[in-house]
């Protein structure tokens, strides 16, 4: 253990924990320091003030949890002792997990990707090689149009000439660490990184909970982390008597998405931030393709691609528009700076079951919805960019229990081996087996994990005064409902 406590971290939420020497050279480079200037949750700071910890006090809570469980298994399973060896090898890809994260994290990401996807850019100017692996994945071997939070992490992992020296000062094989952080190490215990009981999805709770006021994230995590174990399939599992804190974890996860990260205000400023974004890519204001992104961890600028250079962008922008040109871009980027969110006018939340016919209705109502919109744009006279249309399902468990195989979209291996299980023999037994948490009857799992949560807002840009703004945002609320008078809306 003195390994593990080469230096000292104080944090917020864990309190002191040790790091390792090879740990505390790389939380020194440059490209992870970056991680200091990207927030975890986006803009969600405009809703709720404390909201605005970092994907580097993260990465290192992360790093500490998968420590923690570490050594229950090891307590727990004598005859499953990891060594040292694995030990920090995990630890460092729990660290650097989030590595490759865009600022303003998912919301940029998805722009990213839908961007160089709708325009089919070659990087280079080579034909693009589409080679499939397994299925789905495509290969690190693969041309890109762009990266991937994932991709580009291990990408970094490769290319960065700092994190590069570090690793071999400290004979760490990139192979096996890149291996680790994407779920490619079979007979590994790589649930601990990425998993519904992962040591990410703990310390975003926890942390998430602390930082925004809100009770969700407050389970008993001391409890869970104490009942961890494996079984003989290396399986991570958690002991028959935590089912219940395991079932509590899953319902606090769902509510602390529908009251954080799907929050209607937080929603409103991302889905802006996106289209603000998009078209800076659209304008060749912003080049995030996998070439210039390659040039700049060659030229080790990537360190300041963080939140703070997208917003420097976002005011450079806004300080060289005029009143009379690109009014729209104008609002949109005001709406980020100095927090004037688009206003709810239409909503649609409800829950049900995770089977095709679900997802194709709910599909289809989107679709009435974006049919609608340039109507509605002309008749009151405001553009139609300054309109929105978002929607999200949510399942609340990796795989549902009863749900066909036939629809269920990722493989049934892969999202079986990422659900949370439930130990049914004794931890010593070197035979031990274990069961899904969704497949006990008596688990409130077991019902969560035959829904979705199916979600439709409208949002639109109102300029006028907060009075005049609230009483344009019923009539506009009324004039949809009154031209979608069969549409199910929530109230």
């Amino acid at each position: 253990m003195p390994k593990f406590h080469a230096q000292r971290i104080t944090d917020a939420v864990h309190g002191t924990f040790g790091i390792s020497a090879v740990e505390a050279d790389i939380i020194s480079t440059r490209v992870f320091q970056r991680l200091h200037n990207v927030k975890q949750l986006g803009l969600a700071h405009l809703v709720y003030p404390d909201l605005n910890y970092s994907r580097f006090a993260h990465s290192l809570g992360a790093c500490h949890v998968v420590s923690r469980m570490i050594r229950a298994i090891n307590l727990n399973c004598p005859h499953k002792q990891l060594p040292e060896n694995d030990h920090q090898l995990y630890r460092l890809a729990a660290l650097l997990h989030d590595l490759g994260h865009y600022p303003f994290s998912h919301a940029m990401e998805h722009v990213v990707e839908e961007y160089y996807k709708r325009t089919s850019y070659l990087t280079a100017g080579r034909a693009q090689k589409i080679e499939q692996i397994d299925g789905n994945t495509l290969g690190d071997t693969t041309e890109r149009a762009y990266f991937s939070h994932e991709a580009l992490g291990r990408h970094i992992i490769d290319e960065d000439g700092e994190l590069h020296a570090v690793l071999k000062k400290h004979s760490i094989s990139r192979e096996e660490l890149k291996a680790a952080v994407s779920r490619e190490q079979p007979g590994k215990l790589v649930s601990l990184v990425s998993s519904d009981l992962d040591c990410d999805r703990i310390d975003y709770l926890m942390r998430t909970a602390r930082h925004s006021g809100l009770p969700y994230g407050s389970v008993d995590i001391e409890y869970i982390i104490g009942q961890m174990c494996v079984d003989s399939n290396n399986h991570v599992c958690l002991t028959k008597k935590a089912l219940r804190a395991a079932d509590h974890l899953i319902v606090s996860r769902y509510f602390d998405y529908t009251q954080v990260v799907f929050h209607k205000t937080v929603v409103a400023f991302e889905e802006v931030l996106k289209k603000i974004i998009c078209e800076l890519l659209e304008r060749g204001q912003l080049d995030c393709s996998s070439t210039m992104i390659q040039k700049k961890i060659n030229d080790g600028e990537f360190a300041n691609f963080d939140d703070q250079f997208i917003i420097g962008k976002f005011r450079k922008i806004l300080s060289d528009l005029n009143a009379s040109s690109d009014s729209s871009l104008k609002t949109k980027i005001e709406a980020v700076l100095y927090r004037r969110p688009p206003k709810i006018v239409g909503r649609l939340e409800r829950i049900r079951g995770r089977e095709s016919q679900y997802r194709s209705e709910h599909r289809n109502l989107v679709r009435q919805i974006k049919e609608k919109i340039n109507g509605w744009a002309n008749r009151l006279n405001i553009p139609e960019d300054l309109w929105y249309v978002w929607e999200k399902y949510l399942p609340m468990t990796k795989i549902g229990s009863l749900v066909p195989i036939s629809d269920i979209e990722k493989s049934v291996e892969e999202e079986t081996a990422q659900g949370i299980h439930i130990l049914t023999t004794d931890p010593s037994d070197i035979n031990s087996k274990s069961r899904l948490l969704v497949d006990y009857e008596h688990a409130l799992s077991q019902k969560l994990s035959l829904s979705n949560l199916y979600m439709i807002r409208v949002y639109v840009h109102l300029s006028e005064s907060e009075n005049d703004a609230k009483r344009k945002q019923r009539e506009i609320k009324q004039m949809i409902r009154d031209d979608l008078s069969d549409f199910p809306f929530s109230e």
